[in-house]
């Protein structure tokens, strides 16, 4: 239709309308590209605030994750110092039962995993472009990275000092694995762990677990309380040092929610 009237005018040389006509095919094609760039914008904007918000959700469950290592690594620390006080002050009946308790469950240690399905995917798919502010995509990858390293480290310290170092130790040494009772420590059982099945306090409740330690019935001024000492002071340091990472996570992940947050609710530059 334009076409035709476009040929008419140059047959009858009307030059003005041409004109017009060819201002008309000029802003057509503006408007256009103008309206499909709003809309392309527009789907970008969508994908960004989609892949946004799961990510608050999976920072939410990474902060229940840091506080749970937090309460774990804490509860550690206090039941090494308890143990240790056992050992240097404990006069009852139930001293070496006490202290056999306090050992036991200082064999434990709680894995910390750092899991964000949403950043992967955006990592495997390379869709890491869809965040479109460059502060904030360089903070979501600087952020997973250190996690990662974190998380490393925690690994490494349970690997080398409790598990080959502590746990290793108190196995050669023959103390051996006693249940868990919140009246002789005065203590409620450490967070994370799971409340005992009915067959795990059945086997429990066997003849093997209500022997006495001969290791623990040592003298005073025996070397074997020495060594304890030392290996306690071991675990209480690797808690310490674990709660002290797991802080930080917590502390890394709510500023970097905040930004999110921030980017949502267009607050960002």
């Amino acid at each position: 239709m334009i076409l035709r009237r476009v040929i008419d005018h140059f047959r009858k040389q009307e030059w003005t309308a041409i004109a017009i006509d060819f201002l008309i095919v000029v802003m057509g094609v503006f408007v256009g590209l103008q309206v499909n760039n709003w809309n392309e914008a527009a789907k970008e904007r969508r994908a960004e605030t989609s892949y946004l918000s799961q990510l608050r959700k999976d920072l939410g469950l990474i902060g229940v994750e840091a506080r749970a290592q937090i309460g774990f690594e804490q509860y550690q620390a206090r039941l090494a110092g308890k143990t240790f006080d056992l050992i240097a002050q404990d006069v009852s009946p139930q001293r070496v039962q006490r202290i056999n308790i306090g050992l036991s469950q200082l064999t434990m240690r709680r894995t910390l995993r750092i899991e964000s399905p949403t950043f992967v995917d955006l990592q495997n798919s390379g869709k890491i472009d869809v965040v479109v502010d460059d502060a904030l995509r360089t903070e979501l990858v600087s952020y997973f990275f250190n996690m990662r390293r974190l998380e490393a480290a925690i690994d490494r310290n349970n690997m080398y000092y409790v598990d080959a170092g502590y746990l290793a130790r108190i196995l050669d040494m023959g103390v051996p694995s006693r249940r868990w009772s919140e009246n002789l420590m005065a203590m409620p059982r450490a967070p994370s762990v799971p409340d005992e099945t009915e067959f795990f306090a059945s086997v429990y409740a066997g003849p093997l677990f209500k022997a006495p330690s001969p290791v623990l019935g040592a003298p005073a001024g025996s070397a074997i309380w020495s060594e304890l000492d030392a290996l306690l002071s071991w675990r209480a340091m690797v808690a310490g040092t674990n709660e002290s990472m797991a802080q930080r996570i917590l502390i890394a992940t709510a500023a970097l929610d905040a930004k999110i947050a921030n980017r949502l609710e267009g607050k960002s530059p």
